[in-house]
């Protein structure tokens, strides 16, 4: 999935998609990131889903529908990568880690969970620190510093841990761009509370 965004001084939210991911990957960070904007509708914000297909299928058969089907990644402020099954033909594609590589050399580029191991085929992360779900952290060492955490930040690159990371990704991103007070407004709203 992928979103676009208008941006104006501060911070506007994207989405990237083509394969088949965990759900809560994708959902927790969008949901995080929409309620925002439902409480404050004229947030600099727009949330969008941006697929190679209109359809996409996630890992466990839940169904999703993208806003837009695209390929260009160049429109938007900051993309966010989901993990998932389907991430190994991801990392076959080269023409779409050249795509993400670019992105994220130029804009903000964030993953949940395995989305982590995309950007590292993208060659995002050599280098790094960076975190993933706790049965891939082997493989991405290979590449990066990993940092058992649930959120770890390195220049433009974001990386969100295990599968219900994605919400603690998406209050990063809000408190990042929008402030503390915001975040901690969509948290209570949303019933969460953010591990210590």
């Amino acid at each position: 999935m992928c979103s676009s965004t208008s941006r104006a001084s501060s911070g506007p939210k994207c989405f990237s998609r083509r394969w088949s991911p965990r759900s809560i990957d994708a959902v927790g960070v969008y949901e995080v990131l929409a309620k925002a904007k439902q409480i404050h509708p004229k947030l600099d914000l727009t949330v969008r889903f941006r697929a190679m297909k209109e359809q996409i299928t996630g890992a466990l058969g839940m169904k999703f529908l993208a806003h837009e089907v695209h390929h260009e990644l160049s429109d938007l402020d900051l993309v966010i990568v989901p993990g998932g099954a389907g991430r190994t033909e991801v990392v076959r594609d080269p023409e779409f880690l050249k795509r993400l590589l670019d992105f994220g050399t130029e804009k903000p580029i964030a993953s949940v969970c395995t989305g982590a191991l995309i950007l590292s085929a993208a060659g995002l992360l050599a280098g790094r620190k960076a975190t993933t779900h706790q049965s891939a952290r082997d493989e991405l060492g290979a590449v990066a510093d990993v940092v058992e955490a649930r959120v770890v930040e390195d220049g433009l690159v974001t990386t969100a841990g295990g599968v219900t990371a994605s919400i603690d990704l998406g209050l990063h991103l809000l408190e990042k761009y929008f402030g503390p007070e915001l975040a901690r407004e969509v948290e209570e709203r949303i019933e969460y509370q953010r591990p210590l």
